[in-house]
């Protein structure tokens, strides 16, 4: 059996179960209610301790709704490469335990490609480590579709989640929002990603400075031919956590609903 291990715990989160698992129910502990059927969110991919509260309140929209299966999909930060993969893998491990992975549609997909389950710009990769516990605490057992991306089109990310979609199928997207501008800076920035999202102001996408951008494009595209509408479940900053005004990074979490 093939496991991706954690790259990052106890760095970006608590590598104790039991402390992890408490610090993650502490984040989902306000309940926060949207009006509709949640069919995708926008999370964050940093540290808990700068976007947990964030991530926490997005994360709670979803909490104890039966998905069975979640696509996720982050960017590569480590490794440059062309197109998608969804690595070879069997499970996910954190420090709550395996995920695992949907490889029998996975194979649907992918028809025996081989660059698509390249396992290296999984084996360091935060964006998707990080949301597994927050998804293994509001879920429970899921199965998983591990997507990192590098150069990419959004329509491929949007292909992505048409072929996986279904009732009991959540999909994730993982991004930050602006980094390392000044605070009041930031907040002005990541305006124009909130509009973009949840209003469909495309003048303003390029000036959305998000690192996982075209993961968020992806889904935007996907979530209008749906009819599916998006709302911003909350925004902070990282100065919120450290006080540092002067070199933050945006976070933002958005839910897509039916």
């Amino acid at each position: 059996m093939k496991v991706r291990k954690p790259a990052v715990a106890g760095y970006f989160y608590p590598a104790n179960p039991e402390r992890l698992k408490s610090l993650v129910d502490g984040l989902l502990g306000e309940e926060v209610r949207v009006e509709g059927k949640v069919r995708g969110l926008v999370a964050p991919h940093a540290g808990y301790e700068y976007s947990g509260r964030t991530a926490g309140k997005v994360y709670s929209t979803m909490k104890g709704k039966g998905f069975k299966r979640v696509v996720l999909v982050g960017p590569s930060h480590f490794v440059g490469f062309e197109g998608i993969s969804f690595g070879d893998f069997d499970a996910f491990e954190t420090p709550l335990g395996l995920v695992w992975v949907d490889k029998e549609s996975i194979e649907g997909f992918t028809r025996g490609r081989r660059e698509l389950h390249e396992e290296l710009p999984h084996l360091w990769e935060h964006s998707l480590e990080v949301e597994l516990p927050f998804l293994q605490r509001a879920l429970g057992d899921f199965l998983l579709l591990p997507v990192v991306y590098g150069r990419v089109r959004a329509e491929r990310i949007k292909e992505v989640l048409e072929f996986f979609e279904g009732e009991d199928t959540l999909f994730i997207i993982s991004s930050d929002l602006s980094h390392y501008y000044d605070d009041t800076t930031a907040r002005r920035l990541d305006m124009n990603c909130h509009l973009w999202i949840t209003e469909g102001r495309e003048d303003l996408k390029e000036g959305c400075l998000a690192c996982g951008k075209r993961g968020i494009e992806g889904a935007v595209l996907y979530a209008r031919e749906r009819g599916y509408r998006a709302v911003l479940v909350d925004y902070s900053t990282s100065a919120e956590a450290s006080g540092e005004r002067d070199r933050v990074v945006g976070y933002g979490g958005y839910a897509f609903i039916s």
